[in-house]
């Protein structure tokens, strides 16, 4: 194989492993924001449930527990925490599906591609160094 071929190949090699990895932290970073609007509207309903005792309290009411109105935030918070978890499972499936596709190309080939060791023109003739000048 001509060192241009070799060269060719090292990149296309790298270039593909560079796109792997940006399209999977796209998705990634996708899923951490969702992960951030979820934390957010979980605080908020927090918020709200807090101020809902505080009121009931103010008001001398101890039988704020089985209220419809605070036991429907609780839902509400509970759904949130479960959709949370599915979007910090869907990261680490995403991860675990990289990790399987590099241990599956690996598999398929001889060595790891090695990045060029500098600009091609920088390779010496094997004349060049039996002729000192």
């Amino acid at each position: 194989m001509s060192l241009w071929d070799e060269v060719k190949k090292n990149l296309l090699d790298w270039y593909g492993s560079a796109a792997d990895k940006t399209g999977e932290m796209a998705k990634v970073g996708i899923r951490r924001y969702d992960i951030f609007g979820l934390s957010r509207d979980i605080e908020r309903h927090f918020s709200e449930m807090g101020g809902f005792v505080y009121h009931a309290l103010n008001e001398g009411r101890t039988d704020f527990a089985e209220d419809p109105v605070l036991l429907g935030m609780v839902e509400k918070v509970r759904e949130l925490e479960t959709e949370l978890q599915g979007k910090e499972n869907e990261i680490d499936d995403i991860r675990e599906a990289r990790r399987r596709e590099q241990a599956e190309s690996g598999a398929d080939q001889e060595t790891e591609p090695t990045p060029p060791a500098g600009p091609v023109g920088d390779a010496v003739d094997s004349s060049e160094e039996d002729n000192p000048v």
